[in-house]
Formats: structure tokens, sequence, C-alpha cells
């Protein structure tokens, strides 16, 4: 009986993947998110793999057998719990399969000394200056703290921004 699984692909290689198992007939599915990337000069907009290779697969292993799927170019292996497949419900994919891409909240916007709330953690409530990216999920924030300049990284979704004035560190 045909039903939906979880399939990680090699690095870089999810679209080859799921080209190849199309040809296949096999039902593929790769959920995206919209974020905001700074490319050279210019913030773009782009879509990505909400769970970046993974690939949501629909397929009887009565009619293709497994060994055929992972052995696929661009297929790395079935997700698994023990010697048992990762089986998705119909209604995960469905949902989302019915749900828009969703917009990720992405520090890329900020610029050099501009004012920041930090909204979790042991800092929470308190004012800080953008200073630069670290990595994709951090930041680099200036806080004040008992009147010295701190330099810190914090997760991008642990602070908001504040105005869209200038600020300089107290």
């Amino acid at each position: 009986m045909a039903g939906w699984y979880l399939l990680y692909c090699k690095r870089g290689q999810i679209a080859r993947a799921q080209e190849h198992l199309q040809r296949q007939n096999v039902t593929c599915f790769v959920p995206m998110i919209e974020t905001e990337k700074l490319v050279g000069a210019k913030v773009k907009r782009v879509a990505e793999p909400l769970f970046p290779n993974y690939l949501f697969l629909k397929f009887d292993p009565e009619i293709i057998h497994t060994t055929t799927i992972s052995a696929t170019r661009g297929v790395s292996h079935f997700v698994r719990f023990g010697s048992t497949l990762a089986r998705v419900p119909e209604q995960v994919v469905a949902a989302l399969q019915n749900s828009p891409a969703i917009p990720e909240h992405s520090p890329a916007l900020l610029q050099v000394g501009e004012s920041v709330v930090i909204t979790e953690g042991i800092f929470e409530g308190m004012s800080a200056i953008y200073q630069e990216t670290d990595g994709e999920t951090r930041s680099i924030l200036l806080l004040n703290l008992l009147n010295k300049t701190v330099t810190r990284s914090i997760e991008n979704d642990a602070f908001s921004k504040a105005s869209s004035q200038p600020a300089q560190p107290e």
C-alpha cells in the first residue's frame, strides 16, 4: 500500500534526486520557505527547502523496492526507526502541501548601527546595536553592561528591530 516516507538526500543534490525519482514514477514533495538573503549588495527573496536535504516520497514498497530508491542518484538513505522506514502521516504531508511558502524573519535587512531589542534569554528586554551576521542563525550585537560596551553573538530569532534610526552604544 502506498504511503509517504522520508528520504535524506546528499548535500545540494535534492533537485537531482527528485528529478530521477519522478522518472521512476515516485511522487516527491519538498516543502519550501521564503527567505531574504543578501546576495552581493542586494537583498533578494529566495525560496529554499524548509527541511534541507529531506524529501517526502509517496510510493508503494511492494511495487518499487526501497533499494531501487536508495540507489538513485542524489539519494543518501531513508529515515528509519531501527529497521523500520519512517512513515509520515498523510495529514502532515497534506498540511505542508496546503500551507503557503512561510516567510522567515531575516536579520539581513538590518543595517549596521540599528537599534534592536533582545526578546529572549538572559538579556531579554535590553536594547542593543546590530553589528553584523554571525553565520546563518546568529548575529553580533553590542550591549551596554555596567557602562561597558560588550559584543555578544545572539540567535537571530532572539531579537527584533527597535526603531529605524541608527543608535550609538551608550
